[in-house]
């Protein structure tokens, strides 16, 4: 009887300790055309994020995450930074940012991108 006690408590923690270990954030992150959301996302396709998902209309980045690779919410938001987009949390730096296609470079107002332009 105790084993069987001991089992049941035993799963329930390990139940609860996975499902502490991700996080499921939403959040603004600027951008201006189709080859911003692809850079984007791309970014995002590393070791400790599950899924990121950036919808263009709203400007708005989705991602799931284990907190044991991201136990800050800031390096969440420095990988968009990273690759040349503010969020609401930090600003691309300018070299950054300056790296970015022409038609990408949303604080400078963005030009239309022609179809076929390579990043």
């Amino acid at each position: 009887m105790k084993n069987i006690i001991l089992i049941l408590l035993t799963a329930a923690f390990s139940t609860v300790l996975s499902a502490q270990s991700k996080a499921d954030i939403t959040f603004g992150v600027s951008a201006a055309c189709g080859m911003c959301e692809e850079r984007i996302e791309a970014a995002y396709d590393v070791k400790g994020i599950v899924m990121a998902d950036y919808d263009l209309n709203t400007k708005k980045l989705h991602v799931v995450y284990k907190t044991k690779v991201f136990p800050d919410v800031f390096a969440v938001h420095r990988i968009a930074a990273n690759v040349g987009h503010d969020t609401e949390k930090i600003k691309a730096t300018d070299e950054a940012y300056n790296s970015l296609h022409h038609c990408c470079k949303y604080r400078d107002g963005a030009k239309e991108c022609s179809e076929g332009i390579d990043q």
